[in-house]
């Protein structure tokens, strides 16, 4: 397997501050004019752990602060067990993938710098695409990688996910009370869809689906919830189908801005619910989207796994996520083993909580375990077990 290394421009670093504490030094500063924080403890093996951060919604700010550990307690554990831990902001909001990879392995250089001679790679959501292009592109750089409710499968096939979501869901509703604004063109933001109004109309079919005194108008409902489900892999559930149209609308302008057009086209794509005659009128009916090669070109460099990389990589998702499926498991993993790479690649998982599903839904302990088990591999060569559940850790 060859792999040939992404080159990286000289990086600048500015505003750099140190300060000593109990348990080591905090290192804050800007690198490229991007907020870094850098945990080193007073005990350091010059090993580092770096994590890339998710999705942030277009507008939001991003926050880098020595007191904020966006990993959900991970920097607390590894500067506990003598690594390093860092994170740096990104260049943009929204689809920031290339500026992740860019602003992340600019900060592991600066640990470099600063003595580090083994790193890791973390990162939740968007942060899991980066891992995978940070592990392939950097392949002498990293030892291990950590992405967990990932993007995992590429950007691509969220694009695909979401996209899909929104003109199935487009087709079964139009028509009826729970139509959404824009399903005529949904590549054209309108100041119309807003949170509030999805969440009356996704509140209004479920509830009808699941109380409706008019039999015509629940079994409708529920005719729209099980189809638009079968077609997408969706959970059927509330929360997965407000996630899946919110993180399509709100995210849409920044993502055709970002790549310079759609990426994703669905021209010819057959779609499947039931196996019945309503198939047939779903695949004549539904809105159909061109993509632009250039944008399709651009979420593939930015990013889809090849499934090349020398890192030893464990990942873990939510049997049920509602923004980046447990589809994007098994595209990985198809990837990584079409490429020959399987012994390199674990994958285990944390159980569907149907009830209230969230995105990168875990506990500590499970994160903890997924950690200690990458670490002992890398460490020790005792490949984790695979598929294994670690709901329970």
């Amino acid at each position: 397997m060859q792999i040939a290394a992404a080159r990286l421009r000289p990086a600048r670093v500015t505003d750099l501050r140190v300060d000593e504490g109990a348990t080591g030094l905090t290192v804050t500063g800007r690198i490229d004019n991007l907020n870094f924080v850098a945990r080193i403890p007073a005990r350091w093996n010059r090993q580092s752990v770096l994590f890339a951060h998710g999705y942030v919604t277009p507008g939001q700010p991003e926050t880098v602060s020595a007191d904020r550990d966006p990993a959900g307690g991970l920097g607390t554990l590894v500067n506990a067990q003598g690594y390093a831990y860092a994170y740096s902001a990104y260049a943009k909001a929204g689809y920031a993938v290339q500026s992740g990879v860019q602003a992340t392995q600019n900060l592991k250089r600066f640990l470099d710098l600063v003595g580090s001679t083994r790193a890791y790679a973390t990162g939740a959501s968007m942060g899991g695409n980066i891992v995978m292009a940070l592990v392939e592109k950097y392949p002498d750089d990293y030892v291990g990688g950590m992405p967990f409710c990932g993007v995992t499968g590429g950007w691509g096939e969220e694009i695909r996910y979401l996209t899909d979501f929104r003109v199935v869901y487009d087709f079964f509703t139009r028509g009826t009370p729970y139509a959404l604004p824009g399903a005529d063109n949904i590549l054209a933001p309108t100041a119309a869809f807003t949170q509030q109004l999805l969440q009356q109309r996704l509140t209004a079919l479920f509830t009808d689906a699941a109380a409706s005194q008019d039999a015509a108008v629940k079994a409708n409902a529920r005719n729209i919830v099980g189809r638009v489900a079968a077609a997408t892999g969706a959970n059927p559930d509330p929360t997965s189908f407000v996630t899946a149209l919110a993180g399509f609308g709100y995210g849409l302008q920044d993502y055709l801005v970002t790549t310079g057009g759609n990426g994703y086209g669905n021209v010819g794509k057959v779609y499947r619910t039931l196996g019945d005659a309503t198939d047939a009128a779903l695949n004549e009916g539904v809105l159909r989207v061109t993509a632009d090669p250039r944008a399709s070109a651009y979420l593939t460099q930015w990013y889809r796994p090849t499934g090349q990389f020398r890192a030893k990589v464990l990942s873990f998702h939510n049997v049920v996520d509602p923004l980046v499926p447990f589809q994007h498991a098994a595209i990985l993993k198809d990837t990584v083993t079409r490429a020959g790479n399987a012994a390199n690649l674990v994958q285990q998982t944390v159980a569907a909580n149907t009830a209230a599903p969230r995105h990168c839904d875990f506990t500590p302990g499970q994160v903890t375990f997924a950690w200690n088990e990458l670490r002992a591999w890398v460490d020790g060569g005792a490949r984790p077990q695979d598929g294994l559940d670690i709901t329970a850790k």
